[in-house]
């Protein structure tokens, strides 16, 4: 008869991240200048694309999605930004949402 043993081995705890600091990050135009982060929300973005004819209606969720993000890229390219798929301030600005 054979016994399975495992040597036990000393781990070090997990540092945990701080979840603050990912909600700051988040938080829509906190960006500031570049386009990492949404500087408006999905809905109002949604809207204007629907308006300008580069999202189908079905496709306005009003939450973040792959049509949106292919949209915003199609936009981006149209005005010689950057192609991110990310509407930050500047792509804001140029789709004139307040």
């Amino acid at each position: 008869m054979s016994t399975f043993t495992s040597p036990l081995v000393a781990c070090a705890p997990r540092r945990r991240r701080s979840p603050r600091l990912m909600a700051v990050a988040l938080v829509p135009g906190s960006a500031c200048a570049s386009d990492v982060v949404p500087a408006v929300s999905a809905g109002d973005a949604q809207a204007r694309l629907v308006e300008l004819g580069l999202l189908p209606e079905r496709a306005a969720t009003g939450t973040w999605n792959v049509p949106t993000a292919d949209a915003i890229r199609r936009f981006q390219a149209d005005c010689g930004l950057d192609a991110s798929g990310v509407a930050g301030t500047i792509t804001a600005g140029r789709l004139r949402i307040r």
